[in-house]
């Protein structure tokens, strides 16, 4: 049935043709920063196997030797940089370095990886470096705050890209699995560049769209302060400052942290807040094998002279929105579903870039055979034309 040209297109394919232009408007916009940030992320994902892969030196089993005390293990980081201040103490386990962070003020300093039974002081770690640059392109494509805007940005646009890709993507069957996640491998061309953009996006949907919906939080304050508020967590979710003092000899530690040891024997991991000369407590968060993920800390007050605990708050025992707002980074990173959760986050982030670049090859090939077909029709104007001026002279 012949198309009648006067006719006016039905809302549906207006909608459609709509749709179309946001998302591969909003592809071409964010494409290329979206792959920075998607493949960062799956580098930074596993940060902590590839450092230690990297770094067998700083695997430090006992080997039957009795570990220094807590204060030896600030000392011992003190002695590289005098003029700084200990800040906080973190443990990861007794076969693993014992890091203490010096600093100036309130700035983030360094931290210096201490031997806990000889008290060497082990270098810088290999890839550090390179795994901390792509944690800042990932967050602020290393351009500071601008950077951080520029991702913020692209990160609200991926959620656009994702609602109209599934609206375009909608089969004709959907309650057909097949028709979802099968891709369609007879196609040929630009015909099967499509369905398999299409096909795969579907298989990795959910992940893309919990990543950016939960990596908005860390962009914008409107929308951290709307899901803190959701949630019940009133102001931001941050520990009280450090010790800032300056001056003087650093308080003990050594019993509040072998208090720890014997209170919380099934620890895992620990950070112990170095206190200041008038605090009377020690405060030292920590995880062991039941921690629900890398951000669920239980907290130990104990008292720096007697060696007794103050207060102890359990991480499952903290208001159910609390406990949401803490697991927002395991949902980004998909810890929060254990390791298969963060192999498959890491394989959507890497095929971020591969999105990117079939999106814009698309993109490409539609505006390539719009150009020839404008300029096919350019030709038969000019042949009309041509005929028209021969039939009239």
């Amino acid at each position: 049935m012949p198309i009648n040209p006067t006719r006016p297109a039905p809302p549906r394919l207006i909608t459609r043709r709509i749709l179309f232009r946001v998302h591969w408007a909003a592809g071409v916009v964010a494409g290329v920063i979206l792959a920075i940030v998607g493949a960062t992320g799956a580098m930074i994902g596993f940060e902590a196997e590839l450092l230690s892969w990297l770094n067998p030196a700083y695997q430090t089993p006992a080997q039957g030797r009795p570990a220094l005390s807590a204060d030896a293990w600030i000392a011992h980081a003190a002695t590289t940089a005098p003029t700084l201040q200990p800040r906080s103490l973190s443990w990861d386990g007794d076969d693993r370095p014992v890091r203490v962070r010096l600093s100036a003020g309130r700035d983030r300093g360094i931290a210096v990886a201490v031997n806990p039974y000889s008290g060497e002081i082990l270098g810088a770690e290999r890839g550090a470096e390179a795994l901390a640059l792509a944690e800042d392109l990932h967050r602020r494509l290393a351009a500071g705050p601008v950077g951080k805007q520029l991702v913020g940005a692209s990160t609200a646009l991926l959620v656009l890209i994702i609602v109209s890709g599934l609206y375009l993507r909608w089969p004709g069957r959907p309650g057909s699995v097949s028709a979802w996640l099968q891709p369609n491998l007879r196609l040929r061309g630009r015909a099967l560049l499509w369905n398999l953009h299409a096909v795969v996006g579907t298989w990795v949907l959910a992940a893309y769209l919990l990543a950016a919906l939960t990596g908005l939080w860390w962009s914008y304050d409107g929308y951290r302060n709307l899901i803190n508020g959701l949630a019940g967590v009133e102001g931001p979710m941050r520990r009280p400052a450090e010790n800032v003092d300056s001056g003087g000899a650093t308080p003990s530690v050594s019993q509040a942290w072998s208090a720890f040891r014997s209170l919380a024997p099934e620890a895992t991991r620990a950070n112990l807040r170095v206190p200041g000369d008038k605090d009377a407590t020690v405060e030292i968060r920590y995880q062991d094998s039941r921690s629900a993920h890398e951000r669920a800390w239980d907290t130990l007050r104990i008292d720096r002279e007697t060696g007794l605990a103050t207060e102890r708050q359990l991480h499952r025992d903290q208001p159910t929105g609390r406990r949401f707002v803490a697991a927002l980074f395991p949902l980004h990173s998909g810890s929060w579903f254990g390791a298969p959760g963060r192999v498959l986050m890491a394989l959507a982030s890497l095929l971020m870039p591969l999105f990117a670049l079939s999106g814009l090859w698309l993109w490409w090939l539609r505006r390539r055979r719009a150009i020839q077909q404008m300029a096919g029709r350019r030709v038969l104007v000019n042949e009309a034309a041509a005929r028209s001026a021969g039939t009239t002279n």
